[in-house]
């Protein structure tokens, strides 16, 4: 058992140090080592100086790594964020549509593969909220405690709101199909309409509209987008220090609720959650045979006594509370939005979540539901 404790710890150190390489790759200036054409950063408040640190690699950031030049279209040459790939494609711009899907593809093929590992592993924002959070916890108890309350009604209302709708359901929305289970879900509503108000946008502007405020692109000094901005529709935009609100802001949101700005706002996560739903591999699952939350495990040595109440309290769905993006694990809910942290297998003390290998993807599930739906109802 402390083998095991201690595997589970070293999984998590592992996971925090990957966290912190792709965070130094991306906010540091390394792309200044291989000769990145540079755009110097301006102010509307106070007049910066032209120096070296504020000159700003144009493809640093997470939307395209380590391209030379926007016009490098070479397929493999660069990767590109499926988002902003997305407005690209909109924007009517003279650009090789086929060497784009295929830079936005290699973006999503691990993605596709394991799920949304971006934002578990590898996006800075992510990190950077995370690192905020355990400040809140260690230094604002108070914050914290709020926080934790809001979690905790918030999870009870959502269960209570599940049990009406099996109970008696819910004649306005097909729960089967996965455009129904967006509906009916809150969970990332806003951030699916801040992606399609993006993509409007860059078909109505002519150029990417969320790329120019993304708080992953302004964090991590590379402002490819607005090179393309400039390269391609002829519009150039400043890049500004007081750009740096919006990925500030993005952190301190955090206040109200962890990960708010991934969970509710962003709409690369809610892209990227989209192309998870396909994945096959490394799914958590709970073993009910051993889950405090669904009953007295068989291997329960106070089962005599009967403590089980008491051990439920004190769990109280803790494997839940982990979860970046609020999956109700338990009771088998969609894993489409996995982030592949592991917290959720690192936390139960009843070694009663498996990390199974290979999975049917939830697009699978909802599918077969709809099929089956249609089948009782065909008229």
């Amino acid at each position: 058992m402390v083998n095991m404790r201690n595997w589970k710890k070293s999984l998590r150190y592992f996971r925090w140090a990957v966290k912190v390489i792709f965070l130094l790759l991306f906010i540091v200036p390394v792309a200044y080592l291989i000769g990145a054409p540079q755009i110097p950063v301006t102010s509307y408040l106070v007049e910066l100086p032209t120096t070296s640190f504020l000159m700003v690699p144009i493809n640093q950031a997470g939307c395209s790594l380590w391209t030379i030049s926007f016009d490098n279209t070479n397929p493999g040459a660069w990767i590109l964020c499926p988002v902003g790939a997305a407005q690209l494609l909109l924007t009517g711009a003279p650009v090789q549509i086929p060497n784009i899907i295929i830079a936005m593809l290699l973006f999503l093929f691990p993605i596709i593969l394991l799920g949304n590992v971006f934002c578990g592993w590898a996006c800075p924002i992510g990190t950077m909220i995370d690192i905020f959070d355990k400040g809140v916890e260690r230094f604002l108890p108070k914050v914290e405690a709020k926080r934790a309350k809001r979690d905790q009604q918030k999870r009870r209302k959502k269960r209570w709101e599940q049990g009406n709708v099996r109970a008696r359901g819910n004649p306005l929305v097909c729960r089967s199909c996965p455009v129904g289970k967006v509906m009916s879900n809150r969970y990332g509503v806003l951030a699916n309409g801040i992606f399609a108000a993006s993509l409007v946008g860059s078909a109505v502007f002519r150029f990417p509209v969320f790329c120019a405020v993304c708080p992953i692109g302004i964090a991590t000094r590379g402002m490819f987008h607005l090179r393309s901005v400039l390269s391609i529709t002829g519009k150039s935009l400043a890049v500004l220090i007081e750009l740096w609100a919006i990925p500030i802001v993005a952190v301190v949101a955090s206040l109200r609720e962890r990960r708010f700005w991934c969970k509710k706002l962003c709409p690369v996560g809610a892209l990227l959650n989209g192309a998870g739903a396909l994945n096959p591999f490394i799914k958590p699952r709970v073993k009910e045979e051993r889950c405090i939350m669904k009953g007295c495990p068989e291997d329960c040595e106070d089962y005599h006594i009967d403590f089980c109440g008491w051990c439920r309290l004190m769990d109280d769905y803790k494997c839940e509370k982990v979860c970046p993006v609020d999956i109700d694990l338990v009771n088998h809910g969609s894993l489409a939005r996995c982030t592949k942290c592991l917290e959720c297998y690192i936390v139960c003390p009843y070694d009663a979540i498996s990390m199974d290998a290979f999975g049917k993807p939830d697009a699978f599930h909802s599918i077969k539901r709809l099929y089956n739906r249609i089948q009782r109802h065909p008229s």
